[in-house]
């Protein structure tokens, strides 16, 4: 009877064992690691030159199934300790004069590895200065800043990585080449890579053209939407500020000549007929100021046609102005129209400029 309950027991303890191994497997099995990469968190490089006593971090991405973090975990370890050492963290200090491999390991699976090459130089980055700190350009136009790197003993890396606070002002290149995208303003970088920490920065101003209202009274010729007249020819009403008995002069299709009617009776025609129709008003000064550029460029109106310089396609955000279109922002404060880039020189807006109808600034 003992012997069979022994024979139980090892049965029992082989049994869960062989239990446990297959688990055990099979949960290792469930964590697959497809590649592991490491790079200067400054420069995205694998390669590393630092002046000695400098430090530098380590940005590592694990690529793993499952996407856990438990699964992400690392190892760090240096060829030559005596040149370079990193941290639990990736954190790279240079020693001495020398060169060292630094590599790092998937605790999941230690056959997954990357190496970056460490090289450590006497030399140093003192200052870095550019030939010009303040830029200003028109969207998509290009400018170059020189740096000037000035070190300090043998075999400086006087390497230079290049950024810009605001990518969707300004980018620029490894090379210093700055690119305006869009109206603003940012800041461009140039920093050592050597450890030293040492920069230089300029700022980028990407040019607008404020659009205000200028000294003159505005004769404004408003072609009304046929499908929407009657609302149109409220939008009108409401931006030139109009009275009932203020008297407009309307040209009902082509055909029909001009004559003076008063607000109210073309509001009544245009309740039961919502023809082809344009009105042409003198705009006084004071309510261009009041209301700015918007009440000579009323939005629900088809098209807006001033001193010659016809406006059409009005939107919250683009207007198109002798057939080119311009994306502007509205600067309610200052009652203007902001038009990306420097478009002080559009012959439109120029002639409206040189009669005074509005005046273009740039910001």
């Amino acid at each position: 009877m003992k012997k069979m309950v022994k024979g139980a027991v090892v049965a029992l303890a082989l049994a869960l064992s062989l239990s446990f191994g297959v688990s055990n497997t099979a949960d290792a099995a469930k964590v697959t690691v497809k590649k592991v990469t490491s790079v200067n968190k400054l420069t995205g490089s694998k390669k590393i030159t630092l002046t000695k006593g400098k430090k530098a971090t380590l940005t590592t991405t694990v690529t793993v199934t499952p996407n856990k973090a438990a699964n992400k975990k690392v190892t760090y370890k240096t060829s030559k300790k005596s040149v370079a050492t990193v941290s639990k963290k990736g954190v790279i200090t240079a020693k001495k004069k020398g060169s060292a491999t630094i590599t790092v390991t998937s605790k999941k699976n230690k056959k997954k590895t990357a190496k970056v090459k460490v090289t450590v130089v006497a030399g140093k980055v003192t200052k870095v200065t550019f030939d010009k700190t303040d830029i200003a350009l028109d969207p998509a136009a290009t400018a170059t800043i020189k740096a000037t790197v000035k070190t300090k003993g043998k075999k400086p890396n006087k390497a230079l990585v290049w950024t810009s606070s605001d990518e969707t002002v300004a980018t620029v290149s490894a090379k210093g080449v700055v690119t305006a995208v869009a109206p603003g303003t940012a800041t461009i970088t140039a920093k050592s890579t050597d450890g030293t920490n040492k920069s230089a920065k300029a700022t980028v101003k990407v040019n607008s053209t404020a659009i205000a209202a200028g000294t003159a009274d505005v004769v404004a010729e408003f072609e009304l939407d046929p499908t929407a007249a009657a609302t149109d020819f409220e939008a009108i009403v409401k931006a030139a500020n109009l009275k009932d008995t203020d008297e407009v002069a309307v040209t009902i299709n082509a055909r029909t000549t001009e004559t003076k009617k008063s607000v109210k009776d073309v509001r009544e025609f245009l309740k039961t007929n919502p023809k082809d129709t344009k009105v042409k008003l003198t705009i006084k000064n004071d309510q261009v100021k009041k209301y700015g550029p918007a009440a000579v460029a009323v939005k629900s109106v088809k098209s807006v046609t001033v001193n010659g310089v016809k406006f059409t396609e009005i939107t919250d955000s683009s207007i198109t102005i002798d057939g080119t279109k311009f994306n502007y922002k509205a600067d309610t404060a200052n009652k203007a129209l902001v038009l990306d880039g420097d478009q002080t020189a559009n012959a439109s807006i120029k002639k409206l400029v040189d009669a005074k109808v509005i005046t273009a600034t740039l910001k």
